[in-house]
């Protein structure tokens, strides 16, 4: 039982920088769009990536709430 809390610990953290990296390269590149040097018509594509990061970043902190619920279930 240890080793599997351990495990769901280390995947929590994983998740959880995942997550984070995945946020931060978001907010970059929206900074970017920000910028009057790029093509509008390819702002367009920059925003639907953006999206797709951040709905990547919602997905792995759901994964790392899942993992951190069945620690604390576990420690009960």
């Amino acid at each position: 039982m240890e080793r599997q809390k351990k495990e769901w610990k280390e995947k929590a953290a994983d998740y959880k920088m995942f997550a984070g990296v995945l946020l931060a390269v978001s907010v970059f590149l929206y900074i970017g769009t920000l910028l009057p040097t790029a093509a509008p018509e390819k702002k367009v594509y920059l925003l639907y990536f953006i999206v797709i990061l951040l709905i990547g970043a919602f997905y792995f902190f759901q994964r790392a709430v899942k993992y951190i619920r069945l620690l604390r279930e576990a420690e009960e």
